[in-house]
Order: structure tokens, then sequence, then C-alpha cells
């Protein structure tokens, strides 16, 4: 059997997950591809290295709206002379973009000759809501693309095979828009290892390692999705009267330079490092006092699984979807409101103020979010699918 997975850029949360499928189908002796659409240096990349075959499609962006829809036009062209080649039995389309494009792909083909998995990793509904505007002309044509967009999605993912959603919320979510599909499966994210042995930051491992300091941790792009812009002026709240604190941000992305400025408007860019991206968070994790998720909205949150898997616990915002099931599963963690800088820095302030609390949830994250688990549901969900279409 050839599975191919088709996975947009090559870090954060779905590449990883889409990495440990791949490695467990490999060592189960299925013949397994990995097409990776990316914008990224190849230096950044998840290496895939179960794969028997990778072929990298670098692409110039992946931005919806206005000029957006050639691109994707052109990408969906590509993958179809890419899939045409590989001849896979079976794809697995990771986050509702690529789906989109690989049923523009087979749309194009004018076949839907290959069975397809819509793998959803993130809440792409709540995305697209909050990138609509209400203002200028501009902005009606972005809603008006928007519109559109999602039309598409919901027809790819009606034509799909199965989908699988990473939490209960997110099935939920889709099946109140009309997907009420025969092969919807839940499949909780796994927490996956550290792949690298590589040391800590110098500053941030003096900042760990210190049993004075009260050190929180939060691994995120920056992005407007992540409001770092909350947990800074939180973390600013909670500094005024704890000196001892200190906060670790791991990640890059497009607004860095945006946060490091807040970071030094607020007066905190002494008591706050920007690590840049690591490949080995959980070691950080293990030695924080807690890791903080500030998100406007989250797919799942998996960092926060890998916190408590790491032993330390969690303060995450209760988005629509994600860290509330999290924290309900593992009966651990804090929830705090989008947003509400008040809230999140009394969570802060409590965490400070208690004895650093090591979290044992083993059982339940073997049972629940391990690998093993991940890889079975999907495993499952194939097998059924490529035995009906027989």
């Amino acid at each position: 059997m050839h599975i191919c997975h088709i996975i947009l850029n090559n870090i954060g949360g779905a590449p990883k997950v889409a990495d440990s499928l791949i490695t467990s189908q490999s060592n189960a002796g299925c013949k397994v591809s990995a097409v990776v659409l990316t914008v990224l240096d190849l230096q950044w990349m998840v290496s895939f290295k179960a794969a028997k075959n990778v072929i990298v499609m670098k692409v110039a962006g992946t931005q919806l709206f206005i000029g957006g829809i050639i691109q994707q036009i052109w990408i969906a062209i590509q993958l179809s002379k890419v899939i045409a080649e590989q001849k896979p039995d079976i794809v697995i389309c990771h986050t509702a973009f690529i789906t989109k494009l690989f049923y523009i792909s087979q749309f194009i083909s004018g076949k839907f000759s290959v069975p397809y998995i819509s793998y959803i990793h993130s809440d792409y509904i709540s995305e697209s809501l909050s990138k609509s505007k209400i203002n200028s002309i501009k902005a009606r044509i972005q809603n008006q693309y928007i519109t559109i967009d999602n039309w598409i999605n919901l027809n790819a993912l009606k034509q799909a095979s199965g989908i699988v959603l990473v939490c209960k919320a997110l099935y939920e979510k889709f099946s109140s828009i009309g997907l009420n599909h025969d092969r919807m499966v839940i499949s909780y994210n796994p927490a996956i290892n550290d792949t690298s042995n590589e040391i800590l930051h110098p500053i941030a491992d003096s900042w760990l390692n210190n049993s004075d300091l009260v050190t929180f941790v939060c691994a995120a792009r920056f992005h407007k999705q992540k409001d770092h812009k909350t947990l800074l002026k939180a973390f600013a709240k909670v500094s005024k009267t704890h000196t001892n604190i200190r906060l670790i941000l791991l990640g890059d992305g497009e607004l860095e330079t945006e946060i490091q400025a807040l970071a030094n408007f607020l007066a905190i860019n002494n008591i706050v490092l920007f690590a840049g991206s690591v490949n080995n968070p959980r070691a950080y994790f293990s030695l924080s006092r807690a890791v903080v998720l500030s998100s406007h909205f989250e797919g799942f949150g998996l960092v926060v699984v890998e916190a408590v898997a790491s032993g330390v616990t969690f303060i995450a915002s209760d988005c629509p979807v994600g860290p509330g099931e999290i924290s309900e599963l593992l009966e651990c963690g804090t929830l705090f409101p989008p947003g509400d800088v008040d809230a999140l820095a009394e969570a802060m302030m409590n965490c400070v103020k208690t004895p650093k609390e090591i979290i044992d949830r083993s059982q339940q994250i073997e049972r629940i979010f391990s690998e093993s688990s991940c890889a079975n549901r999907l495993e499952s969900l194939i097998f059924d699918i490529l035995h009906h279409t027989q």
C-alpha cells in the first residue's frame, strides 16, 4: 500500500504529527511518500526521514485574497502532476488548505480517482472569521473571497473519503456546518518527544536552573493568532510586584520585531528572552514553572499536551477549540478568557505564589495522546476506506 502525505510548510505542529504518522506507517511496512509545499528555506524542514520519497514544492507564498486565487490554481496544477507520478493508493491532506488544493487539482484533472483523507489540525473556521473585514471596498472584496473560499473548502471536505479531526470540539464545530460525514473520526494529536539533545540557550539555561527565579515559557510562532501582546502585557503587570519572574519565548515569525518593540516599550526586555525556534522545546518546558499559551484560537494546542507530558502545568486561553478540552481530559491547567490581560496576570501571579507542582499524567498521555494511538486511528480509517473502494 502506498500512502502519500501532503503537508503545508515544514515547521509547526501539523508537520510534526505528519512526520510521526509517516514513521509509524513506514515501520508497519507501508510505502510512504511526502509532498511538502513550503515557503521556507529547506534547513527548517521537518526531515520526514521515514518517507521513501520526499518531494519539496517550493512556492512563493500561500496568501489568500487578491492574487492568491491564480497562484493556488497554479500550485494545484503542479500538485496534480506530482500525484500522477507518485500513483498513491490514498492521499492524506494535512490541513483544510491542502485539502482544498488537492480537491482543485483533482477537479482540474477531470477525475477523482485517488481517495483522500482530510486531516484537520486547525480551527480554520475561526481563522477565516478573524480575517473578515467590514470597511472599505478592498475589505468587501476580501470578505467575498472568504465566502467563496469557504464554499470550496466545504465541497473539498464533502468529497473526501474520510476526515480526521484532532479534538472533539473541532468534530462538533464541523458537524454544525453540515459535515455529518460517515467517516469522520477524532484522533488527538500525539505528544511527541524532542528529537534533539541540543543545549539550552545560555540565558534560558541560567534562568531555568536558578531556584530563586520563576520562569514561564511560551512556544508559539509570532503571529496575530497567538496574541503575544496579551501575554507580554500580563507578564509586565505581574513583574511590577514580583521581580523574580522571567519569560522565555520560543519561536519566530512575521511579528517578532513588533513583539520585541512591545517588550521594550513595557520595559521588560531584560526579563523576556526571545530564544528563537528550537528543536527541543520540552527541555525548556520541564524546567519551567508553567507553559503559557495566549492564542485567540487554536486547532488543538499541542504545546499544552507537550507541557503536561513534560511534567509541568499550563496556563492557556479558553479559546473555542483546544486547551479547554485538553484541560478537562488531563484534569490540570488554568484557563483564562482570550485577550483578558487581567485574568492572565492573575493566573500567572497565582502560579508564582505557589510551589512548582510536578504533573504526572503519563497514563492519560499514553492512552489518549500517544503516537501509537494516533497512528492506529488513522490506520483503521485508511483500511476502512480502501476496503470499501475495492
